[in-house]
Order: structure tokens, then C-alpha cells, then sequence
């Protein structure tokens, strides 16, 4: 019997200035993927044409063109057109060692019913974005060790993704019409199909963390209205919700003059940032990020709640329409 192809899918949308780095990787790889498509939702800086200029020099890349593809329709094209036994996903922008696909793939090729998960890597340049990449990356998440991922964990498409063909359409692909969290509502649904998610330790993928204030809420805020239009992490944003209700009915008693309000606020406030605050000191070496960890934590609490309640109050609109 013949070896099973492993095939890389990588959607992009106006990548001109990071996917030629990302193709030069993947063309460095130990393990070479048997094919490499790159899904173009519909750019117009060029990216198409650099995907084409690179196929002169490797035969592996392939631009398919599907314009208005949201992310997950873009990935399903992608591995449909590879006819591959395995699919390994990357997002544009990340940069990848010669030894990814290697690690990655490795738990597949042993068990097709297996899925495995990368570690994603900050690649900052500041100390705002290397806070930023700790709080996202590292606070509170689970170490990169080999073995099944618990299920109350869900990697982002940032980390990278390896499976079978046949887990794919047993899980009924990606959801099409999700302008985001299309790659965490695909994790639930390969776990549904009887799937086990591992780690890949060695299968890095550097990605770099956003580099200002702005750019982390408009991250989040997508992050709350792709949960809430998938349908996941409900939980938690009710708990953080809770939690700013609870601030600010304690606010508002502190200003009209309560004292034992103003005293918990403050206690409780402190509490909640120092936590993180605490977890980066031991973590971050450099002290100016440190020092953005807790006006991080606030933004991301805002932006995330709010994109979540916002969603959520249009899907209920929707079904009153």
C-alpha cells in the first residue's frame, strides 16, 4: 500500500506581505507535504499573485480561488481540492520551523482518529506584545504536553491543526457560515465524531500577538460574537458578565457615598488583576509587560463580553423577526 499524502490547507484574505515567508517555510519542512493550498477568499493587494509567482519554483503550492469564502467554507474547498489521506491547517501570518508538519502529522499518520493541535509561540516585537502573547498564549492555559487535550480546552486555528480526511467528513467539516470561531466549532464537532485531540510538542507556530490597545479589542469583541454565534464558551462569558455586574452595582453604592462598597470594590479589583498580574511577573521577564497585564485583562473583558451580548442580542432579533 501506498504511503498516505499529507496536504497543508492555508485560507488567506490580503496576505501579500506574510505569505511568501510561510511558503518558503512549508518548502523547507523534513516532512514535505505532498500538496499546499492556498484558499484566497478574495484579496486584492496581490497575495494571488505571489502564490502564483511561487509555484515557478515549487509545484507543491496552489492557489484556489474562492471569493466571499468565509474562513471555514475557504477551508473546506481546500481540503476537498487536496484529495489528500491527511490535512494539516496553518493560518497566514504564522511563520513555521522545518520541523512542523513532521510533529504535527505524526499522531494522525499513527491514528486516523486522532487530531492534533501545535503550540503556538508568540513572536513579539514589544513589550505590549509580549504581554499581549503571554495573556493569550500562556495565562492560565495548559502546558504543551504530549497527550489528549481536555475538552474544556479549545486551541485556536493560530495553533495549527492536523486530521484525517475521514474524520473531516465524519464530523461534517468546517461550518461554513461563521465569520469566526469556525475553527472551534470544527474541534467540537471532530470530538463528537469520537476524535481525541493531542499536542504536537515540536510543532510550533510562531505568531505574533496584536500591537496596540485597539487591536486587542477588536480581536476579543470578534472572539465574544463568534462564541456566541457558535455557541461555545456561553459559560464563561456568563462568569465575567457576573462579574462586571457585580463591580459595577458596587460602584454605583461607592458613589453615592458607601464606604464598605468602595472598600470590597477596591479589594475585589485588585484581587482579580493581581492574579494575572502575578502569573506574568513569574512568567515575563521583561517588567514593562508585566506592567500592561492588567489594563489588557480589562480590555479583553469588555471586548469580549460586549461582542458576545451583541451577538447574542441580534440572534435573538433575528428569531423574533
Amino acid at each position: 500500500m501506498s504511503a498516505p499524502t499529507v496536504a497543508v490547507v492555508i485560507p488567506v484574505l490580503n496576505e501579500a506581505g506574510n505569505i511568501a515567508d510561510l511558503l518558503r517555510d512549508l518548502g523547507r519542512q523534513r516532512r514535505r507535504p505532498d500538496a499546499v493550498l492556498v484558499v484566497d477568499a478574495g484579496s486584492t493587494d496581490g497575495t494571488g499573485e505571489i502564490v502564483a509567482g511561487l509555484h515557478a519554483f515549487d509545484p507543491r503550492p496552489r492557489l484556489l480561488l474562492c471569493p466571499g469564502a468565509a474562513p471555514g467554507a475557504g477551508r473546506n474547498a481546500g481540503v476537498a481540492a487536496a484529495a489528500a489521506d491527511v490535512i494539516a491547517t496553518v493560518d497566514a501570518g504564522s511563520r513555521v520551523g522545518p520541523g512542523w508538519l513532521e510533529a504535527l502529522a505524526a499522531p494522525v499518520l499513527a491514528d486516523p482518529q486522532a487530531v492534533a493541535t501545535g503550540v503556538a509561540v508568540s513572536d513579539a516585537r514589544t513589550s505590549f506584545e509580549r504581554a499581549a502573547g503571554w495573556f493569550t498564549l500562556r495565562a492560565f492555559k495548559p502546558a504543551d504536553a504530549p497527550g489528549p487535550v481536555g475538552t474544556s480546552f479549545r486551541p485556536a486555528g493560530r495553533n495549527g491543526l492536523c486530521f484525517s480526511t475521514a474524520a473531516w467528513q465524519r464530523a461534517g467539516g468546517y461550518p461554513e457560515a461563521l465569520p469566526w470561531a469556525e475553527d472551534k466549532r470544527f474541534l467540537e464537532s471532530l470530538r463528537e465524531a469520537g476524535c481525541v485531540v493531542h499536542f504536537a510538542p515540536g510543532a510550533d507556530v510562531r505568531w505574533r500577538p496584536r500591537s496596540s490597545p485597539a487591536a486587542i479589542a477588536r480581536q476579543y469583541h470578534r472572539y465574544g460574537r463568534g462564541d456566541a454565534m457558535a455557541g461555545i464558551d456561553r459559560q464563561n462569558e456568563l462568569i465575567t458578565l457576573g462579574i462586571w455586574t457585580a463591580g459595577a452595582l458596587l460602584a454605583a453604592r461607592a458613589l453615592r457615598g458607601h464606604r464598605d462598597s468602595a472598600a470590597l470594590l477596591a479589594a475585589a479589583a485588585a484581587g482579580y488583576l493581581g492574579i494575572f498580574t502575578a502569573a506574568a511577573a513569574r512568567e515575563l521577564e521583561d517588567r514593562r509587560a508585566v506592567a500592561w497585564v492588567p489594563g489588557i485583562r480589562l480590555i479583553v473583558d469588555v471586548a469580549k463580553v460586549s461582542g458576545f451580548l451583541a451577538q447574542t442580542l441580534r440572534g435573538v432579533a433575528e428569531r423574533r423577526a
